[in-house]
């Protein structure tokens, strides 16, 4: 059909802009200069450079619209392998000129190019629901990768603030044993006392010390149980723990509950 159109149709507009005596127009008309684009057309169509002649129909168009320039415009479009822009041209064509001398032609055409059109939208808006599936996919993975990211470094900066307090809280507790030993030298004065005096100051520095002792063991559990709490779930673990101390009579309690 195409082929047909080639040596007919094409010249078509030719004819209808240049050969009609009755509708002769000077050489610097707009007709005439519309025939020599479409004259220009055909010869680019027949070398098949159908960019070119799609060009110099379409210059025609705009100086003289006859529609069957319109149809020359979807034969290149089609015969460049563009099968939607051809049939929005064919059919246009068929807007213009439904009773035209190529009617017949565009409606088969048209008949051929829309399942051609309709399998193209289909897989176009199949590769588009694709690429939209995959950049979800790899945004999704982003977002993982990013919260993974996150806790890995608030993982570390726990172990980081674990060490540290398991460091504060085992030396708490060691100036605890050291002030504890204090205290018991103390106590032994205090029963060895040679005086009242003597028997209340070395009573009072051991109460002290004694009460300084229990305080440091308490703050230095509590900074050990902290600790070890913080370097557990920096390894990952998402339990909750509760932690709790408390002095009480003659030295300190700690609690450490677990909850899922």
């Amino acid at each position: 059909m195409i082929a047909r159109s080639i040596g007919a149709i094409a010249v078509i507009a030719v004819v209808v802009l240049a050969a009609d005596p009755a509708r002769a127009q000077p050489d610097g008309s707009p007709r005439a200069q519309a025939a020599a684009h479409v004259r220009q057309g055909q010869a680019y169509f027949q070398r098949g450079d159908f960019d070119r002649a799609l060009a110099e129909y379409q210059a025609a168009f705009e100086l003289s619209p006859e529609p069957s320039l319109i149809f020359n415009v979807a034969l290149c479009h089609d015969r460049a392998g563009r099968p939607e822009a051809a049939l929005q041209a064919f059919q246009r064509y068929l807007a213009l000129a439904p009773d035209g001398s190529v009617a017949d032609e565009a409606h088969s055409d048209i008949a051929r190019l829309t399942p051609i059109v309709e399998r193209i939208v289909r897989e176009r808006a199949d590769a588009d629901a694709r690429r939209r599936a995959e950049a979800d996919r790899r945004a999704e993975a982003d977002r993982r990768s990013e919260a993974d990211r996150r806790r890995d470094e608030a993982a570390a900066s726990r172990a980081r603030i674990a060490t540290f307090v398991i460091i504060a809280g085992a030396a708490a507790a060691a100036a605890g044993g050291v002030v504890h030993l204090v205290a018991w030298r103390t106590r032994d004065r205090v029963i060895h006392a040679p005086d009242v005096d003597a028997y209340l100051a070395d009573r009072r520095t051991f109460t002290i010390e004694r009460n300084f002792a229990i305080g440091a063991y308490a703050v230095g559990g509590v900074a050990l149980a902290t600790g070890l709490v913080l370097a557990y779930t920096a390894r990952g673990r998402r339990d909750g723990a509760q932690l709790s101390a408390a002095l009480i009579p003659g030295g300190a309690a700690i609690g450490v509950a677990w909850a899922r």
